[in-house]
C-alpha cells in the first residue's frame, strides 16, 4: 500500500501521529525514492483567507498529500467541509496560522540546530561541521561544488571561472524579493584589496544575478535587482575597513538587512555600518526572469571578483536581524 498510516487515540498529551509515505515509482518517476514525515497535534488554525484549500475525504488523506510536498509540513483537516490546509513552519508561514482550538497536525522536527529557528535562517552552511549541507533543512539546498575545496577550515576559492559553490534554490525569488524582509551573513577570510562576490542568487544556466554580496574598497556592498521593476539598486555600507594596499589574508564577518525595499543596515565585524543607496539602474530584458540557484565565491562568468581565499559559513533570514543577532550568528559560525 503507497499509504501506512498509525493513528492512536488522542490523549491530553497529544500522542504521535506518524504518517509513513512512500512515494511509488509509478506515480513520482522516481526509482527507490520513499519520504517519511511524522507529525505532532499542535493547536494551530489556519488562517482561512490567506491559505488557499484542497478537498480531501480524511484527515489521513489530508497528510498523505502533505508528505509529499518538500514545501509542507503542518495541516489541518476540516473534517465537516472535507478540505485540506496545508503550511510550513518557516517564520513567514506560522503567519498564516494562529494559536487556537484547531487539532492541526507538524512535523516532528528533526535535530536541526535551535539557531535557525531562534534568527528564522533559510539556509545555512558551516562548511567545517557540515561540510556542504544546509543546516537550516539538510533535507534540502546541499550546496554542490565546482572547482572550490571543502575543509576543516571553510570552502576555499581560487581566481577561476569554476572555483565556486552552488545550490538549487527554487522560489527562492518569492523569499528574497521586494516586499519582504531578510539578511544575508557571511564569514570569510580572503585579501582586504579586492574585489570580491560573496553570494548571489543568480539564473541556474545564465550568468545573470539577482542579488550580489560582496567586499569592495573598505566597504559592505550589496546590488539587488527587482524583477517586476526592472530596476537594479546598488547598496553600501559605511567604511567599515582599510583596503588601500592590504595584500595579506584576514577576516571579515560581514551582513545586510533588507527591509521591504531598501537596505536598511549593514554589520561588519562586530559593528553596525550605516546603509546608502549609491545607484540605481535600468535593466530591460529580465522582468520575467527566475533566480533559482545560490552561487558562492565569485560572480558567475567574471573571475576577477572572486574571494581569492575562503568562506567558512553562509547564512539567510527571513527577517531583519539586529546588530546582536549578527553576532550571534558569527560567535555560532566558530563554534567548530
Amino acid at each position: 500500500s503507497p499509504l501506512l498510516a498509525t493513528s492512536l487515540a488522542m490523549s491530553p498529551h497529544r500522542e504521535l501521529l506518524l504518517f509513513c509515505v512512500v512515494l511509488l515509482q509509478l506515480l513520482q518517476g522516481c526509482p527507490g525514492l520513499s519520504t517519511v514525515k511524522q507529525f505532532k497535534a499542535a493547536a494551530l488554525c489556519p488562517r482561512l483567507s490567506a491559505l488557499p484549500a484542497r478537498a480531501e475525504n480524511s484527515k489521513i488523506g489530508c497528510g498523505a498529500a502533505c508528505s509529499s510536498r518538500p514545501d509542507c509540513d503542518l495541516f489541518h483537516f476540516n473534517r465537516t467541509a472535507g478540505l485540506c490546509y496545508h503550511g510550513n513552519s518557516t517564520c513567514e508561514g506560522l503567519a498564516l496560522w494562529s494559536n487556537g482550538p484547531c487539532e492541526s497536525y507538524r512535523q516532528v522536527p528533526s535535530s536541526v540546530d535551535p539557531i535557525v529557528a531562534q534568527l528564522c535562517l533559510k539556509l545555512l552552511y558551516r562548511f567545517a561541521s557540515h561540510g556542504l549541507e544546509n543546516v537550516a533543512d539538510p533535507s534540502k539546498y546541499r550546496l554542490s561544488s565546482g572547482n572550490a575545496t571543502v575543509n576543516a577550515s571553510g570552502a576555499h576559492f581560487v581566481q577561476s571561472l569554476d572555483s565556486f559553490l552552488m545550490a538549487e534554490t527554487p522560489g527562492f525569488e518569492t523569499v528574497v524579493n521586494k516586499g519582504n524582509k531578510f539578511s544575508f551573513f557571511v564569514r570569510a577570510k580572503h585579501p582586504l584589496n579586492i574585489d570580491a562576490t560573496y553570494a548571489v542568487f543568480r539564473q541556474c544556466i545564465s550568468n545573470n544575478v539577482s542579488h550580489d554580496f560582496f567586499v569592495y574598497d573598505g566597504k559592505i556592498w550589496h546590488n539587488v535587482f527587482w524583477p517586476a521593476e526592472s530596476i537594479s539598486r546598488l547598496f553600501r555600507s559605511d567604511a567599515a575597513f582599510n583596503a588601500s594596499s592590504n595584500s595579506s589574508a584576514a577576516s571579515i564577518a560581514a551582513g545586510v538587512s533588507f527591509n521591504s525595499t531598501t537596505a536598511s543596515g549593514f554589520y561588519f565585524n562586530g559593528n553596525a555600518r550605516g546603509a546608502t543607496l549609491d545607484e540605481t539602474e535600468a535593466v530591460g530584458g529580465l522582468s520575467n526572469a527566475n533566480f533559482q540557484c545560490l552561487h558562492l565565491g565569485g560572480f558567475p562568468g567574471n573571475s576577477s571578483f572572486s574571494v581569492r581565499g575562503s568562506i567558512s559559513c553562509f547564512g539567510l533570514s527571513t527577517r531583519v536581524l539586529t546588530q546582536s543577532e549578527f553576532a550571534l550568528l558569527d560567535s555560532w559560525c566558530q563554534q567548530v
